[in-house]
């Protein structure tokens, strides 16, 4: 089962998509928690180490991998019996799509390269999803302002845009926070066998 919850910065996005996972793993599944984010500032790393002891202090034993890019690396690790939980695929795009900058090392202006980057950051959910039970995605919602001026922006949204239709079109349940709610946009009848939108 795939699970795609998205929302803006500190809208409890996070805290919605680690309750999803302990509602499954209260199933008998393992749970396990994919961190793609670097630490590379002493906020990232109190965010960092906040979230990480709130699941310590939930009760349930999470097994925690710090994964910045490379997701398909992790696939045979996981078996039938876990849930998996990826915070964040925003975290996981910008690692994967300006891997190299500090070495001045543009390769987000080719197109091939974000092809790539595209295509890898796909298979590796495709991977994923395919060895556990539930595979839960949490993305942040990045299209709401103004159009970037510069180049590099723009290919990151570009590209965020196009991974969130193409892991919608493949998920289950698709939820949108706001304000700490979740608002979902796409359920899974099970009765029917299909995946049908919902709007509010």
């Amino acid at each position: 089962m795939l699970i795609f919850i998205t929302g803006g910065v500190r809208s409890g996005k996070s805290s919605f998509a680690e309750m999803v996972a302990v509602y499954h793993g209260n199933k008998g599944y393992r749970l396990h928690y994919v961190a793609t984010c670097e630490q590379n500032g002493a906020e990232m790393a109190e965010r960092i180490n906040r979230h990480r002891e709130d699941r310590e202090k939930s009760g349930y034993a999470w097994k925690t991998w710090e994964q910045p890019r490379d997701i398909h690396d992790l696939s045979a690790a996981f078996a039938h019996e876990d849930v998996i939980l990826l915070d964040c695929l925003t975290n996981l795009v910008s690692n994967e799509l300006f891997a190299g900058w500090r070495e001045n090392r543009n390769q987000w202006e080719e197109a091939a390269f974000r092809e790539m980057v595209f295509q890898k950051i796909m298979d590796g959910i495709t991977e994923l999803k395919k060895q556990c039970e539930v595979l839960i995605i949490v993305s942040n919602e990045v299209f709401q302002g103004l159009l970037p001026d510069d180049s590099g922006t723009f290919y990151f949204m570009q590209m965020m845009g196009h991974l969130h239709q193409h892991i919608v079109r493949q998920s289950h349940w698709v939820y949108q926070v706001e304000f700490g709610m979740p608002i979902l946009r796409k359920g899974y009848d099970a009765d029917e066998n299909q995946c049908t939108a919902c709007t509010v």
